[in-house]
């Protein structure tokens, strides 16, 4: 009887234990490598121990936090990996073209301070990261080796990572609200207009908020970037099914069939046939179809080493001309990007408004449907309500201005999918406009 008594009050201990925050704190005291051509990963092994078996979004890793003293943090890509590998982005080259500092920067769902990548340096309190906790949140064993990826991208500027905390606590990203609709259980997925029988379409808008908040005019004798406008971009889809794609490791050298994403002869990387997943409900079933569409490939630029989408935006320079018609001034280059969820739509902030409408899990019908943690060769998209961003500092996030451009008043133009190879609900509302004043450009 005594022995029951105490393993019934050994548990009632470990479940109290359990049931608390806890937090793990690490000094760490490690010079960043400044980038020298090739860029390579810091790695801060953390050994986390004494953890339920099991992290979910009852109990699980609630926030990060760290100390990093860095001259320029938009040098900087920070990522997470869980001991089961699964990796999230913390922040990747943030906090503007000067600043630097993470001053006890801690990251969390719905940081106090808002979005990293809307923020400057330096950086100090809470924020919401550029990729999902919540993904990290995911059944595994948190008791094992975690690491800290830090990569320097551009060299001169360095830095030490002085310190890390982990947080673990009960209900870890209090704010997620997923539908129970599914991939594995199709009956609660429901199509927009009420019937059973429907395709999950996605659709596909730009986040004005972004652009607005991430866009910069440098003159044409700048060191880094001239005669650049630069701006982010963010990607978001407020259908009813992800955007899906769907490898089968189908390379190709123009029109030759190769092995593998190898280098071409011309020195391209293989390009990889994709397909679009196109989910469809069918009573309670939720069954499935293959749409061949675009090509992707491994992009290893600095930064990147995953495999990106081609030609997935286009950004142009537009002059609104007095019959009504608007003129191209200048053209960026299709862009590529690798598709996932760097953050998902809320009903409770503006970030993910259209046209007065703001989108998240209170009238998204399959919120949260799909799963797409990083940029796999064979599975990419972006979930119900999830969104991508590139910030205005990424590869290709640009428009070269012409010289001599006269100052004025011009219209940023964005457009998704501009070779139109995707299936969408609608593409009415693929192209994005914003107004944007142009300093005159000098010839060199």
């Amino acid at each position: 009887m005594k022995s029951k008594i105490l393993s019934i009050l050994t548990i009632c201990i470990l479940l109290n234990y359990f049931s608390i925050a806890q937090k793990f704190h690490f000094n760490i005291g490690k010079s960043i490598n400044d980038f020298n051509g090739i860029a390579i990963a810091d790695t801060i092994p953390i050994d986390i121990k004494g953890l339920p078996f099991q992290i979910n979004n009852k109990f699980g890793l609630s926030k990060v936090c760290f100390t990093i003293n860095h001259t320029k943090t938009s040098d900087l890509k920070i990522e997470l990996l869980g001991p089961d590998n699964t990796r999230i982005w913390l922040t990747n080259r943030n906090g503007g073209d000067v600043g630097g500092d993470f001053l006890g920067t801690c990251f969390r769902a719905n940081g106090f301070n808002g979005y990293i990548h809307q923020n400057k340096a330096p950086f100090a309190g809470e924020y919401t990261p550029d990729g999902r906790i919540e993904f990290l949140n995911n059944e595994q064993n948190p008791n094992g080796i975690w690491k800290l990826l830090i990569s320097d991208l551009k060299s001169q500027d360095i830095g030490i990572i002085h310190d890390l905390d982990f947080y673990f606590t009960e209900n870890p990203h209090p704010t997620t609200n997923t539908t129970p609709c599914s991939i594995e259980n199709g009956e609660n997925c429901k199509c927009s207009d009420a019937s059973n029988t429907c395709d999950l379409l996605p659709d596909l808008v730009l986040l004005k908020r972004f652009t607005i908040d991430q866009i910069k005019e440098y003159p044409w004798n700048h060191f880094q970037y001239p005669r650049q406008l630069r701006l982010a971009a963010t990607i978001a889809n407020i259908g009813e099914g992800p955007i899906e794609t769907i490898g089968k490791n189908e390379w190709f050298c123009g029109n030759t069939k190769v092995d593998s994403s190898k280098k071409c002869p011309n020195g391209e990387y293989a390009r990889q046939i994709l397909y679009q997943k196109i989910y469809h409900k069918n009573g309670s079933k939720l069954e499935s179809k293959l749409i061949p569409t675009g090509t992707n490939y491994f992009d290893d630029k600095p930064g990147h080493n995953h495999f990106h989408v081609d030609s997935w935006v286009a950004f142009r320079l537009l002059k609104q001309k007095s019959n009504s018609r608007k003129k191209i001034i200048a053209k960026g280059q299709k862009v590529s990007y690798c598709l996932f969820d760097t953050g998902i739509c809320s009903s409770e902030d503006n970030l993910c408004e259209i046209d007065g409408i703001q989108y998240g899990h209170k009238n998204l019908v399959n919120y949260g449907l799909g799963n797409f943690v990083d940029c796999k060769s064979g599975y990419q998209g972006i979930s119900v309500g999830g969104y991508d961003t590139y910030g205005m500092l990424y590869e290709g996030q640009y428009i070269t201005l012409p010289r001599n451009l006269r100052t004025g008043t011009y219209i940023l133009e964005i457009e998704i999918d501009p070779e139109k190879k995707y299936i969408e609900k609608t593409r009415e509302n693929n192209i994005y406009h914003q107004n944007v004043y142009i300093s005159k450009q000098r010839k060199r």
